[in-house]
């Protein structure tokens, strides 16, 4: 653990829903929310449901297509 990086666990969660971003970033690893499909209010409602649940870091994972 360092202070860029305040993990315990070299580990990096796949992305999943939000009940279980939290629950791995609670155990010392990063969780991830897997939000590519999702809309925005959905990615919000997910972030304030993760963020209620733990104080620890996680990350979103975005990507964006162009349909052009």
């Amino acid at each position: 653990m360092n202070d860029q990086f305040p993990f315990t666990l070299p580990i990096i969660q796949a992305p999943m829903a939000g009940e279980l971003v939290a629950a791995v970033s609670n155990t010392g690893a990063l969780g991830s929310l897997g939000a590519g499909y999702m809309t925005l209010k959905d990615i919000r409602q997910s972030i304030e449901k993760i963020q209620s649940l733990t104080r620890k870091p996680f990350h979103v994972n975005l990507f964006i297509i162009d349909l052009e």
